[in-house]
């Protein structure tokens, strides 16, 4: 690979601090407010048996037409599309191969660090309704069972039910996410492989 080839390739971490920088700056209440709320929203569509292109999606990202952001400058708005399409790309390909990194959050608490999985679940649910997840009636029982880990993190429903559990059934349903959502995946996209792979592939944490 050559210098200039080594200088287009943008990084994780970068990818992930200007898509933060836009989110944060652009965004309002009803947007998508970080990457960790963006990568659950992501993977939610590509686990849809119905195929959303990038135009049905793009605009949810900030909520209703009148939150549309104002972008300071043309460039700014195609680098944030740019970015969007890369961690979309880059999401969509690691599904195909039957593989899921959740970009989860790190909240450290007296000394120690603890995995907050809230934002991208809160970001699955929201992309799940966009694609309409859930709502296959002959399936109900299959998708209550697969989204229940992620609807119990990201709805204010579930919030409710985690405040009357002990710590151990709360790290088990944690647990279960990843798990949950391959099989989500696999079901509406039978070429997807075996997960045989998950255990090689751990979530990200940012």
């Amino acid at each position: 690979m050559s210098e200039n080839e080594d200088q287009s390739v943008i990084s994780e971490e970068e990818l992930y601090e200007r898509l933060d920088y836009y989110l944060s700056a652009y965004g309002c209440e009803r947007s998508l407010l970080c990457v960790s709320e963006l990568d659950g929203f992501l993977t939610a569509i590509g686990c849809s048996a119905q195929e959303l292109a990038p135009d049905q999606w793009l605009a949810t990202i900030w909520g209703a037409e009148e939150d549309q952001p104002e972008w300071l400058t043309q460039e700014e708005e195609d680098e944030f599309l740019s970015l969007v399409l890369i961690m979309y790309m880059e999401t969509m390909n690691a599904l195909i191969h039957g593989e899921i990194s959740p970009v989860y959050l790190e909240q450290e608490l007296e000394g120690e660090f603890k995995l907050v999985v809230e934002e991208w679940c809160l970001g699955f649910v929201r992309g799940a309704r966009l694609a309409g997840l859930g709502l296959d009636e002959s399936n109900r029982d299959f998708y209550n069972e697969v989204l229940a880990p992620v609807r119990l993190f990201g709805t204010s429903t579930g919030w409710k039910k985690l405040e009357n559990m002990v710590e151990e059934e709360v790290d088990f349903w944690r647990d279960t996410i990843e798990p949950s959502i391959l099989r989500l995946a696999q079901f509406n996209h039978p070429e997807i492989q075996g997960a045989q792979q998950q255990n090689e592939k751990p979530h990200t944490l940012h």
